[in-house]
């Protein structure tokens, strides 16, 4: 039975990094986190504000998040990896064989990993563009290509920045919001279907034909997609409604916190104005005995 994930309850998270390869990483592991370590602590924790502790280990201990250096997707499978463990918290897998015959190296994607994971553990998370699209909220896609990983900032995300107005990521390469560089790529979505998007024909090129993508965070977010969009079916069909829903529903997220919001402020407007216009009128409306005027008139009242 998996248990309800603990990433979404106020507490930052400890790291085991656990090695499973049977091919060498490039790298002493311990050396490894040290240097991711390092880069969370001197560069992405100021920007994101969110810590964690990182360790090497040989058995994480429950509660505790994951990143796994496995051979390729074929080894995770066959180790019973997913994407979240079995006490439901989040997994990052590093593929050495796939990594190294990319001709890339295992620091960069373990960071890479390491800090899209940081941000957003459930593979999930949305950014809207003024466009109408929807990107994914990936710290490290959009700026792929250094020994530890390239990030965005948060403003990358926030579509009202001009320009070269503030910076985008940590190297200063991007000039805009959303911007995909030219090394990198992008998962977006209509809120019906999800696709990606390459800052260039080779690393197009690069993603069909090199980059193994079995088991990457990418392939669990579109999954995520594709379940919540057949849950929306298996509500219509239900109460008797086969259509699909318009694109305006589909927006699952954005479209449920709306609707909600507008719900409770039509209802809010039912009852009572909690504001009145006559500093008393509060006290007016209850009987004496029932309440206490929080503002008395003579200052000295209370």
């Amino acid at each position: 039975m998996v248990k309800a994930a603990a990433f979404n309850q106020g507490k930052f998270p400890t790291i085991a990094f656990v090695n499973l390869a049977t091919v060498p990483l490039g790298t002493d592991l311990r050396k490894l986190v040290a240097a991711l370590d390092k880069q969370m602590q001197q560069d992405f924790v100021p920007i994101w504000g969110y810590p964690a502790t990182l360790y090497v280990a040989q058995k994480p201990k429950p509660g505790e998040w994951q990143v796994v250096f496995l051979d390729d997707a074929d080894a995770a499978n066959a180790l019973g990896y997913h994407d979240i463990t079995k006490d439901g918290q989040p997994v990052s897998k590093v593929f050495v064989k796939t990594t190294v015959a990319a001709g890339q190296k295992v620091s960069v994607t373990a960071s890479h990993e390491l800090l899209e994971m940081m941000i957003d553990p459930g593979a999930q998370l949305w950014a809207q563009n003024t466009n109408g699209w929807f990107y994914a909220y990936e710290m490290c896609d959009a700026v792929e290509g250094v020994a530890v990983s390239d990030f965005v900032y948060p403003s990358f995300f926030e579509s009202w920045h001009e320009p070269r107005s503030v910076q985008f990521d940590h190297l200063g390469k991007v000039a805009q919001p959303f911007q995909t560089l030219q090394n990198g790529y992008q998962i977006v979505s209509d809120g019906k279907s999800t696709r990606e998007i390459f800052g260039s024909a080779p690393k197009e090129r690069d993603f069909r034909e090199l980059e193994i993508r079995t088991m990457h965070r990418s392939e669990y977010r579109k999954q995520i997609m594709l379940g919540a969009r057949a849950a929306v079916r298996s509500r219509s069909a239900a109460i008797g409604n086969t259509a699909i829903p318009s694109d305006a529903h589909m927006r699952a997220p954005h479209a449920a916190v709306l609707h909600h919001a507008g719900r409770f402020l039509t209802a809010l407007a039912e009852v009572v104005d909690p504001l009145p216009a006559v500093p008393f009128e509060l006290a007016a409306r209850r009987s004496p005995a029932a309440v206490v005027d929080p503002l008395p008139g003579d200052p000295f009242e209370l």
